[in-house]
């Protein structure tokens, strides 16, 4: 349990890592004097301006110092130099050498770290080394295919690995989820040890360590994990998933009144208004947090809270404003509560079906979240006075429509009477 979280949440962090990095070196490659007509990158000398703080290369080499959070994105980095602020580096190889005055943030194929972090390190890859020169102050937080460690964690090791060798120092506790643990002679861990594997691990006689706590997962329950969810997971996630699309409709149904009137306006004029604000956010939104970081850390935190709970309702949201289009097929057979309902459930059962889908499911969640993100802005930061404008000359409209039916229907009344007591001329000379 602790490897797949482990792998999901830093592979997802990764994958913003090299999307900001990457974005924001291409904008400082046209002010940058350090790179040559190659592409690759040399930076050294004096302290270099806070102004430049992104980087992006084919191979670059810092060596100078940084005194503010800096962004590599490259083919190989090494940093030599020392950094007075976090470093996010995303590559094939990333090298540390300097000193690192604050947490590393890696992706990467190869990551080599022989300098110090006086904080913590998290790093996705492929293979990961921590020589016998490394020295990481605080907490390490590892996923990876192989790990060597044979020099010091300040603190705590956690890692979900498939294989993970210690020779040097750990001055906490250990948690791995790995194919095989082996610690070497030489090793020392100060704290427990909770190794989750299949095969115990392998301690050498010379190793100063405590009992290792082994989890034994069989095989049988590997091979379950690789081949994916259960059937019984899987309903229980369309349920989880279609209650929390349903929640949601609840809320916005009934406690904001003003917010569900608005998807229907937005469900029948704005779609697309919808789609492209919503896409401008999600371009936008990693300028916005490395901006926010930078002004302030703990905002940036808040931003970065704000933004995932906007992608996780973007979702439902769209749903709801999806499902008005469905409700003019239901308006004369239901009652508009019934009706709303039906078409909620339709849109949700159908978002959450296709999300089961490989390719279909990234397209559907990617166009959801994008409409949904897109109308929570749309109509609460742009344009809520302009929606509330449109829905009440919708209200005027319904309600001439409904005078001149009524006026109709009292003037056919009116001839209705007048043909039944006019009296006729046969009677009247009789």
């Amino acid at each position: 349990m602790f490897k797949k979280f482990s792998v999901s949440v830093l592979m997802m962090v990764m994958v913003l890592l090299l999307t900001v990095t990457s974005a924001f070196g291409a904008t400082n490659n046209d002010i940058s004097s350090y790179q040559d007509s190659t592409g690759n990158m040399n930076i050294e000398g004096s302290a270099v301006p806070n102004t430049e703080f992104a980087f992006s290369g084919s191979n670059i080499t810092a060596n100078s110092v940084f005194d503010t959070t800096t962004f590599f994105a490259g083919n190989a980095i090494t940093l030599d130099g020392e950094y007075n602020g976090d470093v996010f580096a995303a590559a094939n190889t990333v090298t540390v050498n300097g000193k690192i005055n604050g947490n590393l943030y890696t992706g990467a194929n190869q990551v080599i770290i022989n300098g110090e972090v006086s904080r913590d390190v998290f790093a996705a890859c492929s293979d990961l080394i921590i020589s016998k020169s490394a020295n990481i102050n605080r907490d390490a937080y590892l996923a990876a295919a192989n790990v060597n460690i044979d020099g010091i964690v300040g603190r705590n090791l956690r890692a979900g690995a498939g294989n993970v060798s210690i020779s040097g120092t750990i001055s906490g506790f250990v948690e791995t989820d790995v194919d095989q643990l082996t610690i070497n002679d030489g090793a020392s861990i100060t704290g427990p040890i909770n190794n989750r594997s299949a095969n115990q691990a392998v301690v050498a006689p010379n190793a100063a360590v405590p009992e290792v706590n082994w989890e034994k997962v069989s095989q049988e329950q590997a091979v379950e994990e690789d081949q994916g969810p259960s059937v019984g997971s899987i309903l229980l996630s369309i349920i989880t998933k279609l209650a929390f699309i349903l929640v949601i409709w609840v809320l916005i149904t009934f406690m904001t009144k003003d917010f569900n009137a608005n998807t229907t306006v937005m469900a029948k004029k704005h779609i697309l208004a919808s789609l492209g604000i919503g896409a401008g956010f999600f371009f936008l939104s990693p300028l916005l947090l490395i901006v926010s970081f930078i002004i302030y850390a703990p905002f940036g935190f808040a931003m970065t809270c704000g933004l995932i709970a906007l992608a996780i309702l973007g979702m439902p949201v769209a749903a709801v404003v999806l499902s008005k289009l469905l409700i003019r097929f239901f308006e004369d057979k239901m009652k508009p509560l019934l009706s709303s309902f039906v078409s909620i459930l339709i849109v949700a059962a159908a978002a959450i079906i296709l999300g089961y889908i490989p390719v279909i499911n990234f397209i559907v969640f990617l166009f959801l979240d994008v409409v949904g993100v897109g109308f929570i802005c749309y109509n609460v930061l742009f344009t809520h006075k302009k929606l509330k404008e449109e829905r009440n000359a919708g209200e005027d409209e319904i309600l001439m429509i409904d005078e001149i039916i009524d006026m109709e229907e009292g003037t056919m009344v009116i001839e209705k009477s007048t043909e039944t007591i006019k009296p006729d001329n046969e009677d009247l000379i009789k």
